[in-house]
C-alpha cells in the first residue's frame, strides 16, 4: 500500500512537471516589448522584409536553453535593443525543435543562434551563444 501511494505522489508530481513545461513553452516567442513584435513563421517574414525594405533578424532558440531563456530576459528587454530591432529589422524567433529542418538549413549547431538575412533569404551575419545588449546594439 505504501508503494502504491508513492507511486501515486510520483505520478502527481510529474504531471505538474511536464505541464509547467509545456505550459512555458508559448512564453519564449513573446517579450514584454509593446514595440517589439515577434514572427514565428520565417517566410512570412520575408515577405514582410521584401515589403519594407527591412532586413530579418532571426533568434533561433529551444525551450530547454537557459542561454536562449537569458538572451530573452536581459538583451531583448533592453528597450535601446527593442528600437533597434522594431525600426530596422523583422524580427522572427524560431524554436529549433519544432522546426528542425530550418535549423539545418541555416547551420545552427549551437543555442542560440541570431542570424540576420537580407530579404532574399541570405545570410549577412550571424552570433552564437548569449549577446549583451550593448554587444547586440554594436553588431546591429
Amino acid at each position: 500500500m505504501k508503494k502504491l501511494f508513492i507511486a501515486a505522489i510520483g505520478l502527481v508530481v510529474l504531471t505538474a512537471a511536464l505541464y509547467g513545461f509545456s505550459s512555458f513553452k508559448g512564453e519564449t516567442t513573446n517579450t514584454s516589448s509593446e514595440s517589439l513584435k515577434w514572427g514565428t513563421d520565417l517566410n512570412s517574414a520575408l515577405q514582410e522584409s521584401r515589403n519594407t525594405d527591412k532586413n530579418v533578424f532571426i533568434d533561433f532558440y529551444a525551450d530547454w536553453c537557459p542561454y536562449c531563456k537569458e538572451l530573452d530576459e536581459k538583451t531583448f528587454k533592453d528597450t535601446r535593443v527593442q528600437d533597434k530591432l522594431s525600426q530596422n529589422y523583422v524580427a522572427v524567433k524560431i524554436n529549433t525543435d519544432d522546426n528542425p529542418e530550418l535549423a539545418s538549413k541555416y547551420k545552427v549547431y549551437s543555442l542560440p543562434t541570431l542570424v540576420i538575412l537580407n530579404s532574399d533569404g541570405q545570410e549577412v551575419k550571424r552570433y552564437n551563444g548569449y549577446i549583451s545588449a550593448d554587444d547586440l546594439l554594436s553588431m546591429l
